[in-house]
């Protein structure tokens, strides 16, 4: 097990297509995915799609730390990073995204 602060993160923001294609959230991703290329302590990203319900999404993102990824979210040049996909964010279930630590690994 790692000590905490060196401990990576996992962010996980849930999204819908509403109304709009399901194929805008994708098209949407890749643009800001394309935003966040090279962005300090970001490790990767995935799109995923649910399997249950074709106009539901989440974006999985791994941080080498919470500090690093706490460090972007507070910074400058979040807002405008994300702004292509904040139109489809999923809040409807409460907060609409969740950070998770990773406690344990294969």
């Amino acid at each position: 097990m790692t000590a905490a602060s060196d401990a990576r993160v996992r962010v996980l923001v849930r999204y819908a297509a509403r109304d709009a294609d399901p194929g805008a959230v994708a098209e949407a991703y890749s643009r800001v995915c394309a935003q966040l290329r090279g962005t300090s302590g970001l490790l990767g990203s995935e799109l995923l799609g649910s399997t249950l319900d074709p106009g539901r999404f989440a974006v999985l993102s791994e941080w080498r730390s919470l500090e690093e990824f706490r460090r972007w979210e507070q910074g400058p040049a979040h807002k405008g990073q994300t702004a292509g996909l904040r139109a489809f964010r999923d809040d409807s279930g409460g907060r609409g995204y969740d950070i998770y630590e990773v406690m344990e690994s294969l």
